[in-house]
């Protein structure tokens, strides 16, 4: 016996919310990979490090995206919606520890300011391309 819930589609938040989501991770991809070709002008150490900052914000954040908004849930009340979140917040910070510490361990030579300069710029821009998105917050 298959529960009604399992096939149910997410609700118009939801879909919004991935929408966004799809678009400012685009403009992501695209920041990180012009990133390197500059980086590449300065040394290739340089933009495979950017490569790597890019990989390591890129990645922790579409695991986040997964988990909280595409995978299904039995029961939709705001307590299970939160602690999903949370747990996918865990998630991504814990993925982000793994991801630097490979990186540091296994990344010879290492540019740590392109792979930190990278990082934050990603972070950055998906704030400011959040806000552009999200119309509600250029009303106030």
């Amino acid at each position: 016996m298959k529960m009604r819930n399992e096939h149910r589609k997410p609700g118009v938040h939801a879909r919004i919310a991935l929408q966004q989501f799809k678009k400012v991770f685009l403009i992501q991809i695209v920041s990180m990979i012009v990133i390197a070709g500059v980086s590449l002008l300065h040394s290739v150490s340089a933009a495979y490090s950017s490569l790597c900052g890019g990989m390591v914000f890129l990645l922790p954040t579409y695991v986040f995206a997964y988990r909280a908004l595409m995978v299904r849930q039995v029961r939709n009340t705001p307590g299970a919606v939160i602690t999903q979140l949370y747990t996918s917040e865990i998630w991504k910070m814990g993925l982000s520890i793994a991801l630097f510490s490979a990186v540091f361990i296994l990344i010879q030579p290492l540019n740590p300011f392109s792979l930190f300069g990278t990082y934050i710029w990603l972070q950055l821009t998906g704030f400011i391309a959040q806000l552009r998105l999200n119309n509600s917050f250029l009303k106030l």
